[in-house]
């Protein structure tokens, strides 16, 4: 490295050019994009004067928007049964870049041809069965497990820059954290305690934590100086209703009712959960939104591999709930037996919250 941090020249292999302008596609999943704003970091600490372009679907895309080292965001529309992989303008202008290296951290056929399209002389992407020829330097599978991020990052290793885990961070403009303080404050007034947000919702039935457990952790918020509400994404509002509705019944009492924020827009919902004091979540998307806002974040994991999908540091107050279990990872969207989920007692969600807001206390008092 240079006296910038920058990369060396012959730190790069040797047939590869230092990059003038680059692109890095993830294509699907809003996660997996958060996940691989790593890589862009990676490139601009390498080559800070290297122009970095991002494309990827409409929901993932808002990952990258207003990140300091992207110049522009593509979005890909999806296109069912359309001849091109992309629209006419969009092809257009990707080959019009002219990039030097093109990143795809996706690697289906569609994305391959994208990169296969821009003629970038350095194409990097998974050494998946034939479209493995589309790139001129294709990731070989991984032979142990690795971090989300660590495997993300494999693909500037095999141009030669040295691996280097980096946390990706979301970047929010300061009319989006004020416009997310005031959804939070209009939902839970504030009044000097804690606000815990709870995402319990996700698609596949074999991630989700029992309702009557989330109700129970709600109900015993005021117990660690804290309240909570309930964030739903689109289709979660049933979920999230009916947690709010058990903790009102077991009550018995009116107006006690979980507040509920439901289908804001994407980056109007990470606005909500930059302003809390703790999220606590299942798998999904919110798992890797809270870290990347640098809200101490609580993850419930079932199937899912903690060391893979969940590798943020403790130290800055994210908390693993995940017991271990011989059938993990199993991959499946539903289960009969849901074990890995029920061992999961609501006594440990409650410590790993009191963990997280004490950390974000301590981090708040020493600024």
């Amino acid at each position: 490295m240079d006296e910038r941090g920058a990369l060396k020249p012959e730190l790069l292999r040797p047939e590869v050019p230092r990059p003038r302008r680059a692109l890095v596609t993830r294509l699907r999943r809003i996660g997996d994009a958060i996940l691989s704003l790593s890589v862009v970091d990676a490139i601009h600490a390498a080559f800070p004067d290297c122009a970095i372009d991002f494309l990827a679907e409409a929901a993932p895309a808002q990952a990258a928007m207003g990140h300091p080292a992207i110049d522009r965001v593509f979005t890909l529309e999806r296109r069912l049964g359309a001849v091109l992989p992309a629209s006419p303008g969009l092809l257009g202008k990707l080959r019009a870049s002219r990039y030097d290296w093109v990143i795809d951290l996706y690697g289906n056929p569609r994305s391959a041809i994208l990169a296969a399209w821009t003629g970038a002389p350095v194409r990097v992407g998974p050494a998946r069965r034939g479209r493995a020829r589309l790139y001129t330097h294709p990731v070989p599978p991984v032979t142990e497990p690795l971090s989300a991020i660590s495997h993300h990052l494999r693909s500037l290793e095999v141009l030669g820059i040295p691996p280097r885990e980096r946390w990706p961070r979301i970047h929010l403009t300061e009319r989006e954290r004020a416009e997310g303080r005031a959804r939070l404050d209009a939902a839970l007034p504030p009044r000097g305690d804690a606000r815990v947000g709870i995402h319990a919702g996700n698609r596949w039935p074999a991630k989700r934590w029992p309702e009557e457990r989330f109700a129970a952790v709600l109900r015993s918020l005021p117990m660690l100086g804290a309240r909570g509400l309930l964030l739903a994404g689109p289709g979660e509002e049933d979920l999230a209703r009916r947690i709010a509705g058990a903790i009102e019944s077991s009550l018995g009492r009116a107006g006690l009712a979980v507040p509920i924020l439901a289908n804001l827009a994407l980056r109007a919902h990470w606005g909500v959960v930059a302003a809390l004091d703790a999220l606590v979540t299942v798998d999904g998307s919110p798992l890797h939104a809270g870290p990347a806002l640098g809200i101490p974040t609580v993850g419930i994991l079932g199937p899912t591999v903690p060391e893979i999908w969940f590798p943020y540091d403790a130290g800055e107050g994210h908390q693993t709930l995940c017991r271990a279990i011989w059938c993990r990872p199993c991959h499946r969207h539903e289960c009969a037996r849901m074990d890995c989920m029920d061992w999961i007692p609501v006594r440990d969600a409650l410590d790993a919250i009191r963990r997280a807001l004490a950390h974000g206390k301590a981090a708040r008092a020493s600024a």
